[in-house]
């Protein structure tokens, strides 16, 4: 048998046997446990008591119907005051369908030739091919982890949460935000409640949220190609020979078994991103206007909630990339133009457009000129969205 570098073969073997009972949702049941890990150290008990409750309830009452006037459609005043683990755990149940197909590629390892006397390339593509998956599952569960520290609701980023009733709402992070910034924290939950119930009222519509799974669908796939395995790098012509400089770098090593690191650039992407950083502009708009007529003046608090999304927000960032979605600062201030552009020229109330069916979410030349998508969403009647880039 021919020993691989700094024998790593007995290693490869031992790892291969202990997974070789790994159940299919193995990598979900990893998520689950490490977000929750990440979470509960923090928590230490913590939960919304009764009396934080009644109070969000009463609140979201009156939100909704501001919501309700400033956007022309019904919205329920219902919402879930939850804590950052029920939060992670939340996300993760409506990511998983959206996760499965990169799971899948990153256990398909790709068929090459390997010499006879040579076990170690064999055996990295056995491990590449069990490893990978449970690799997703930690990326995705951290990922979750650590978004629910930062996230007031569950428009952390704007995409549908399948299976969702009602929008989520971390009291935790609406008080400790509330004291960051100090703000009063009624104002902050009124704030969060107006942009939670749009989002999830919006995202539920038929139409926007068929466009967005298509959308997301067609970023997946982008992603999938993209990916470049751990034993792609492994099997090149280098083979073996480069493990030992891969294993001196965790980070690429890590990356390389979940194959999440791809690039969001690309028609598909830019595509997606358009749509998603019109809808989060347009929730932060509603929310800043229902706000300042609930507390006479939300310029502050929208300031405040500018820039949480734009300053330290590597986790809200690392989470959207997940599926392809661009949170960086340009984006998000691309979505607020976006925004201020269309009220400028046509008013807030023509806004509506972007969920009034599955044609009003922008194009990418559309996000970065309002007036193009003004006169488009103006014609009578379009059936359907764009076509895909």
């Amino acid at each position: 048998m021919n020993v691989g570098p700094n024998g790593f073969d007995g290693l490869l073997g031992d790892l291969l046997k202990a997974m070789g009972g790994s159940s299919s949702s193995a990598w979900f049941d990893a998520a689950r446990a490490l977000a929750q890990s990440v979470t509960t150290d923090e928590e230490a008990g913590f939960n919304p008591d009764p009396v934080s409750r009644i109070q969000l309830e009463q609140l979201s009452a009156i939100v909704a119907l501001h919501v309700s006037e400033v956007t022309g459609s019904t919205v329920a005043p219902d919402a879930d005051p939850v804590n950052r683990t029920a939060w992670a755990l939340a996300a993760l149940d409506s990511w998983r369908a959206r996760i499965e197909p990169l799971v899948v590629a990153a256990a398909q390892a790709p068929t090459i030739e390997v010499d006879p006397e040579d076990t170690t390339t064999a055996m990295l593509a056995r491990f590449a091919s069990s490893m990978g998956p449970m690799f997703v599952g930690l990326q995705v569960g951290s990922t979750a982890g650590h978004l629910a520290e930062r996230a007031l609701g569950s428009s952390a980023f704007p995409l549908p949460w399948p299976g969702s009733k009602h929008p989520l709402i971390v009291v935790r992070n609406v008080t400790q935000f509330a004291s960051d910034w100090s703000l009063d924290e009624d104002h902050v939950a009124a704030f969060t409640l107006a942009r939670e119930l749009t989002a999830h009222a919006v995202l539920a519509r038929p139409g926007t949220a068929a466009r967005l799974e298509a959308l997301l669908a067609a970023s997946t796939e982008a992603q999938m190609r993209a990916q470049q395995s751990l034993l792609s790098r492994l099997t090149d012509e280098d083979g073996p020979e480069d493990l030992t400089a891969l294993l001196g770098d965790p980070e690429r090593f890590l990356e390389g078994l979940s194959g999440l690191e791809g690039s969001l650039d690309g028609p598909e992407h830019d595509a997606l991103n358009a749509a998603v950083t019109a809808l989060g502009g347009y929730f932060d708009e509603v929310a800043r206007v229902v706000a300042d007529r609930i507390t006479g003046d939300a310029g502050q608090l929208a300031e405040a909630w500018r820039r949480h999304r734009t300053g330290d927000a590597k986790g809200d960032e690392a989470a959207a990339a997940l599926f392809g979605v661009d949170l960086s600062r340009p984006r998000v201030e691309e979505g607020a133009a976006f925004v201020a552009g269309v009220v400028e020229r046509a008013g807030f109330d023509s806004l509506t457009r972007l969920f009034k069916d599955a044609s009003g979410l922008p194009t990418p030349a559309e996000i970065v000129a309002p007036g193009l998508w003004l006169e488009r969403t103006s014609l009578p009647s379009i059936d359907s969205g764009p076509d895909l880039p």
